[in-house]
């Protein structure tokens, strides 16, 4: 009976023990489960929240995109209209400011300066309208990143190492204000650098650098072309002076002015005396020489606001445009006077022993209501001065009924077909 109890026991103990253990086994089964469990959550959240930020940086990276694509696309678009603006001014200024828009249009960047390269081969820098004179600057060829965009007419980066581009040396670390400079050229001839300040780059910008440089270049050439063109048209070929054409263009904004302001406009006409007996006894080239050397002196004493033009000939007039014509009578005398005294050649063999001019003064709108009529009355003084002995002029004086109780009469020529009869 006990060996029963005993075994009894011992068979429950057995039993116990391994109930405890497969218990056991199985809550740490179970746990083991839940760590395991627990470090595949975790893992899955990691790989959960990575794929976020992959998913956040791919739609930052499309936006990105997206920008550039409607940026690029509005420069494209922009591209036509741009150029046919460019081309159609003659405006340097407006120019430069088109360029630096049409830079910023396309590359984010807050900084964009246009330097060109003047006669002493220095780039300077072109300050657009509102912009402050102290920030004008400058650089000699080979200096800075400026200068050496310039010298080595290729485009270069601040703080880049770009053996394609640099031929194997180090981009210039010179101004960090400028990221990059492009050269404008055309042709192989330098023209110019534009500068832009620090970006975000994408991988482009060389391209579109490299694109808008080459449409600053054709333009710029295109306006200096118009420019010269348009200067021959208004320029007299002999002596340099401003031309018939130029005078009456000038003539009708200065009338604007006057009428605008209530100023007067002043006319001095005037011819040399005896030009052909000039011309027939030293020959014509001495003749040339002659209109050459007097349009030099008198433009010498003549104020830079007046309109000195060859009227055709060997005549010349002279706009002043705020000057009375009382003023403009004394101009015109010293002008006669330090024609008469200059030591031309030929001098002594004119008829008055000295290279000399007749003129006429008058004035606008109180000796008449057009600038034309008030240049009749200048002729018609003119040719009084020639009747009177040359070397002289006169000023016009207004014509009173009581006049032709004196015997005084006026002489008016008839007005020229080539003058324009619609000027103000």
């Amino acid at each position: 009976m006990t060996y029963i109890i005993i075994g009894a026991v011992v068979l429950l103990s057995i039993i116990l023990s391994l109930i405890t253990y497969h218990s056991g086994r199985a809550a740490g089964l179970q746990e083991g489960r839940e760590d395991e469990r627990k470090k595949l959550d975790v893992a899955s959240l990691r790989e959960v929240l990575a794929r976020d930020q992959e998913i956040q940086g791919f739609h930052a990276r499309v936006d990105r995109l997206n920008e550039l694509n409607s940026r690029y696309l509005s420069f494209m678009f922009k591209i036509p209209t741009t150029v046919q603006r460019l081309n159609s001014t003659m405006k340097f200024e407006e120019i430069i400011s088109s360029i630096v828009d049409l830079v910023k249009d396309v590359v984010p960047t807050n900084l964009v300066e246009v330097y060109m390269l003047d006669p002493n081969n220095i780039l300077r820098r072109v300050l657009l309208r509102g912009e402050n004179r102290k920030e004008e600057s400058s650089y000699a060829m080979g200096e800075g990143l400026i200068g050496q965009a310039g010298q080595d007419r290729i485009i270069r980066f601040n703080g880049r190492f770009n053996r394609a581009n640099t031929g194997g040396k180090d981009a210039v670390q010179a101004d960090s204000r400028i990221w990059m400079a492009t050269p404008i050229i055309f042709k192989e001839r330098l023209l110019g650098v534009i500068g832009i300040g620090p970006i975000d780059p994408t991988g482009n910008e060389s391209n579109l650098m490299k694109m808008i440089a080459d449409i600053a270049a054709v333009t710029l050439v295109n306006n200096a072309m118009l420019g010269e063109a348009k200067h021959k048209a208004n320029t007299d070929s002999l002596t340099g002076l401003n031309n018939r054409n130029y005078f009456f263009q000038m003539v009708q904004t200065s009338v604007e002015k006057a009428i605008r302001e209530g100023t007067p406009i002043s006319i001095f006409l005037f011819d040399i005396d005896n030009f052909k007996h000039y011309n027939d006894t030293n020959g014509h080239d001495a003749g040339d020489k002659l209109l050459i050397e007097l349009s030099r002196l008198v433009t010498e004493i003549t104020r830079k606001s007046a309109v000195f033009a060859r009227y055709g000939g060997e005549e010349f007039i002279v706009m002043l445009p705020g000057i009375s014509k009382e003023d403009a009578l004394i101009y015109a005398n010293r002008v006669r006077e330090q024609i008469s005294s200059h030591p031309f050649l030929h001098r002594e063999k004119q008829p008055l022993g000295c290279v000399s001019v007749s003129g006429g003064v008058a004035s606008f709108p109180t000796d008449g209501d057009s600038v034309y009529k008030v240049i009749q009355l200048a002729d018609a003084s003119l040719y009084q001065s020639k009747a009177e002995g040359r070397n002289r002029v006169l000023l016009h004086k207004p014509y009173y009924f009581s006049d032709q109780d004196k015997g005084v009469d006026e002489v008016t020529p008839e007005p020229s077909s080539s003058l324009n009869n619609n000027i103000v």
